[in-house]
């Protein structure tokens, strides 16, 4: 029995972190950067609905920048929409930008929603310099 409950909380443990993004990126001070770019596509590159992207965990020490944009989605080779990587589709971006003269680290935090229903989060440190 203990031995069933611990795969258990294994398989969703992994499905969760499956769902995350953690990403390490490098600013200079008072400069934008582009933490993330996010777009729903069918198959066929046509628009599934623009994601709707939250904020988790503010900057203490910048802000973000979230606007919608038309932007050139990422998919791996093997994804069928990986040929919608050369054309530009409706899209979100997120950009970070610290206070002027600060240098450190910072760190931000996203929830990401599809229209068909899911969502993932994602988890950036900043190293400001």
């Amino acid at each position: 029995m203990l031995r069933v409950v611990i795969v258990a909380v294994g398989v969703i443990l992994s499905s969760v972190a499956a769902q995350a993004q953690y990403g390490a990126r490098v600013a200079l001070s008072g400069v934008p950067i582009v933490l993330g770019e996010y777009a729903s596509v069918n198959p066929d590159c046509t628009d599934a609905g623009r994601p709707t992207v939250r904020l988790t965990q503010n900057p203490e020490h910048g802000r973000l920048i979230i606007s919608n944009a038309s932007i050139f989605p990422f998919f791996r080779e093997a994804n069928p929409r990986s040929s919608c990587n050369r054309r530009r589709v409706p899209g979100v971006v997120v950009k970070y930008v610290s206070q002027r003269g600060y240098t450190g680290t910072d760190s931000a935090g996203l929830e990401i929603f599809s229209s068909r229903g899911t969502a993932r989060t994602a988890s950036f440190n900043i190293a400001v310099r």
